[in-house]
């Protein structure tokens, strides 16, 4: 094992273990280090640059957060930088932070991963965690810090749902013992707030238009609602494009091409589609209507509590506003299903059967993966709980066949047996 010593302010020498690379990204990589399983060294590819960055870091280690815990003694709420790092000279390498267990929320936005990567992958789940990111934005404005670069890459979530912000080096903040001003200054377009991408700087409110639609994104099964093809002439294809002009397939669902698997706001709460409608529409050109993360938090919170079981399957889950399951609903539309139940599970006889299995509605962007943990290619959706119930082909393929119920079948051995009968009657008068 081959590492490296470097020092923090105080002295201390902290061994980095440069032969075994967590993660890597733009800014620099990720170490373990030796002796401490719970922290790791973000040590910065660019060291002029690094050096530059010296106050901003020192003041960034001081901040409220660097003492924050989490929901349980194994979660923390951010990947906070604890202290920096120096070589022998005095210069700025890196800094040191906690290491989480968990995967990029972005993961998430996909069913397959989903059932992977959480213990309880249900709507339900994704409701509790979409309100644990509002929650975790809230507690990081009412410290005075704008995240800046908002991303489903930099949220890490673990098995039981818990949300940890990554990549905390580039927040904006103000030092309160000296009054500076640290800007940030990266953002990631997709989940940019239309005054940003008019090059307008960083604020809480960009923040909350991001947090709407990674919110968005996550109980809508990974659409983002901005990415689509525009209906206008001509037509707009980039999702920067389509959050100026509010093309949006949650509150303007006319101004985006349909796709068959799209899902509509209709599946949603009333109070739920209301802060959508606050987000995009009433914040667009103002944008403090925009719902904080705390009013978010609150809100999917009831939600939650308001959603139903389903008695064909374990994992759907659905408002109780719906007439019906919806999930089951798009089953029978043939649109697969993206809560298959867990192995074992037995289905009532009349439990509606996935015609095929579903693919993702809309191109989920794929922003820059965090540094710590970039996240593995995304992979194709398969259900893996084996059912006693076949699964037919998809209509119009080679091997479809109609599926005939013995009631059916019985009925026509009745009928013919009835009209040779009459035939041989006929024949012999």
């Amino acid at each position: 094992m081959r590492t490296r010593r470097l020092r923090t302010p105080g002295g201390r020498g902290v061994d980095i273990v440069i032969d075994e690379e967590i993660g890597s990204g733009a800014e620099g990589v990720i170490y373990p280090v030796a002796d401490s399983p719970h922290v790791c060294a973000k040590i910065y590819s660019d060291f002029e640059r690094a050096a530059g960055e010296g106050a901003r870091l020192d003041a960034l280690t001081a901040l409220d957060p660097v003492r924050w815990g989490g929901d349980c003694p194994e979660h923390l709420h951010v990947a906070w930088p604890r202290t920096t790092l120096r070589d022998d000279q005095g210069r700025l390498r890196g800094v040191v932070m906690s290491r989480i267990e968990g995967t990029p929320l972005l993961r998430l936005l996909d069913a397959a991963a989903r059932i992977r990567l959480l213990d309880e992958p249900t709507w339900r789940t994704t409701f509790a965690v979409a309100g644990r990111v509002g929650r975790l934005f809230d507690m990081l404005h009412t410290a005075g810090i704008v995240v800046g670069d908002v991303s489903p890459a930099n949220v890490l979530v673990d098995r039981h749902g818990h949300v940890t912000l990554l990549d905390c080096d580039g927040v904006q903040f103000t030092d309160p013992v000296t009054g500076t001003f640290f800007r940030g200054s990266k953002f990631t377009p997709e989940y940019a707030a239309p005054e940003v991408l008019d090059e307008s700087g960083l604020t809480r409110e960009h923040d909350l238009f991001g947090l709407g639609v990674m919110i968005c994104q996550l109980i809508m099964e990974g659409e983002h609602p901005f990415d689509g093809v525009s209906t206008a002439v001509p037509p707009s294809t980039s999702v920067e494009q389509n959050i100026k002009e509010r093309n949006n397939r949650l509150t303007r669902p006319d101004r985006l091409v349909p796709t068959a698997d799209s899902m509509s706001a209709e599946i949603l709460p009333a109070r739920i589609r209301d802060l959508i409608r606050q987000c995009f529409e009433d914040g667009a050109a103002d944008p403090s209507p925009r719902p904080t993360g705390r009013v978010w938090a609150h809100d999917l919170e009831q939600a939650g509590y308001e959603l139903m079981g389903c008695r064909y399957n374990p994992r759907h889950a659905y408002h109780r506003s719906a007439p019906e399951c919806v999930w089951c609903a798009r089953i029978r539309n043939g649109l697969g299903d993206h809560f298959p139940p867990p192995a074992g599970w037995v289905p009532p006889p009349d439990a509606p059967v996935p015609q095929r299995v579903p693919a993702m509605a809309g191109a989920v962007p794929r922003p820059r993966p965090p540094l710590a943990y970039p996240p593995p290619p995304p992979a194709p959706y398969a259900d893996p709980s084996p059912g006693p119930v076949p699964v037919p082909a998809a209509p119009g393929t080679a091997d479809a066949a109609p599926r005939i119920s013995t009631r059916t079948l019985v009925l026509i051995a009745v009928v013919s047996v009835v009209v040779l009968l009459i035939c041989i009657g006929a024949l012999n008068s």
